[in-house]
């Protein structure tokens, strides 16, 4: 049964349009609804099903109506806006990120991310440098981590140990969309000096591909202090980026388990042979309205 909590009062009898959503690309999760209930801006609101807390966090946004009242609450994400200077010397990524959520009203849990960082930030926003150093750890370490926040905790995982099977109702009618739009097949390393152009490290497709599709080149560059990493993370970025992305988006019905469909999920689709296996959510949006739990999911591969 869901809940919605604020002032430790269930006031979800008196709301509806409720909604959430949250997307790989972003950190935080958004959750909207109606009610005839006022209470300050700033108030901490927890949407619960049972024992399962989905979101919390505070009303940054309500909108008095001629009836009722409109909220916008987000998760405390939303603390990590804060701009700050940050000089990080020979620290493993998991322990820098952990040094960042003192002053944002955060603990971490955060898996063992071994790579090194060395690196100054200067009036970057604590998100902007945790998103940084989670993009050098995966050129270095060829894994896909991802962020998230559930109440206070972020969470840094591993997709790939993400894996859910939720029961829901497929619609009848799927479209896929394919694309090369960000296909690249060369892969150019070099030192991020100004007065430095050397090429450290190339990474490349076969001959024949690059016939067919063209020479798609794209340069990254790495820290003087790391280009003892160059090749790896060459070859890390051509394994994600030479291919067809793959992308589709529809509507399911949540009978059991739509909680857990969140980005940055593999979840297990079956519809006929268009879809076969587990898929990483890009985003999704969910709905609850007179106790139906619908989602609108975006899935990538």
């Amino acid at each position: 049964m869901y809940k919605l909590i604020v002032e430790n009062t269930d006031i979800i009898s008196y709301s509806n349009t409720i909604a959430w959503n949250n997307d790989s690309e972003t950190l935080g999760t958004q959750l909207t609804f109606d009610s005839i209930k006022e209470f300050p801006t700033g108030s901490v609101v927890s949407l619960w099903n049972d024992s399962l807390e989905i979101v919390r966090g505070e009303a940054i946004k309500p909108t008095q109506k001629r009836w009722n009242y409109s909220y916008v609450c987000q998760d405390y994400s939303f603390y990590l806006k804060n701009k700050v200077v940050k000089q990080f010397n020979n620290v493993c990524a998991s322990d820098a990120i952990s040094s960042l959520l003192g002053g944002a009203y955060i603990v971490g849990d955060i898996v063992s991310i071994p790579t090194i960082i060395t690196k100054l930030y200067k009036g970057k926003t604590l998100a902007e440098i945790i998103e940084d150093i989670l993009t050098l750890a995966e050129a270095d370490q060829g894994v896909t981590y991802f962020k998230e926040i559930e109440g206070n905790i972020l969470y840094i995982r591993k997709l790939e140990d993400m894996i859910i099977t939720p029961n829901i109702i497929l619609p009848k009618d799927i479209s896929i969309e394919k694309s090369m739009e960000n296909m690249k097949n060369r892969i150019e390393v070099t030192a991020s000096g100004e007065s430095n152009t050397s090429i450290l490290a190339v990474a490349e497709g076969t001959s024949d591909q690059q016939n067919f599709y063209g020479l798609l080149i794209d340069q990254l560059t790495v820290d003087d202090k790391n280009t003892a990493q160059a090749q790896n993370i060459a070859n890390n970025a051509l394994l994600t980026s030479n291919k067809i992305a793959y992308q589709s988006t529809f509507e399911v019905v949540a009978v059991d388990g739509g909680d857990t469909i969140k980005a940055n999920r593999m979840i297990y689709l079956k519809a006929g042979t268009r879809l076969d296996g587990y898929y990483k959510i890009k985003s999704a949006n969910h709905t609850l309205t007179k106790g139906i739990h619908k989602v609108n999911i975006c899935i990538v591969w």
